[in-house]
């Protein structure tokens, strides 16, 4: 029976502890920040991606690599998902004003 209450005690003590973030005033404002930054992050990565892609990509065709069609086809791909990224990233930064 004592057991019992110092292990339900317990459980209420560990609930309170893990549970208690989540209703602390300002939380969800924290929380939407947080996940706004990782998306924001995930998002610069993946235009400095797209733009290390664009490098290389003339690199290749200074080096003959790549010929002027492959090459005016690939460039505009690349530029049109660099400025998606880019246009992403503005929303991003106005949404967290």
């Amino acid at each position: 029976m004592i057991a019992a209450a110092v292990v339900a005690v317990l459980a209420l003590g560990v609930a309170v502890l893990v549970l208690a973030p989540l209703f602390r005033p300002g939380a969800l404002e924290a929380e939407r920040v947080s996940g706004l930054l990782s998306k924001e992050q995930d998002l610069d990565t993946r235009r400095a991606m797209a733009l290390a892609a664009l490098r290389d990509l003339e690199d290749d065709r200074q080096t003959g690599k790549i010929g002027d069609d492959d090459y005016a086809a690939l460039k505009a791909k690349l530029e049109a998902r660099a400025v998606e990224l880019m246009k992403s990233l503005d929303a991003l930064a106005a949404e967290r004003r």
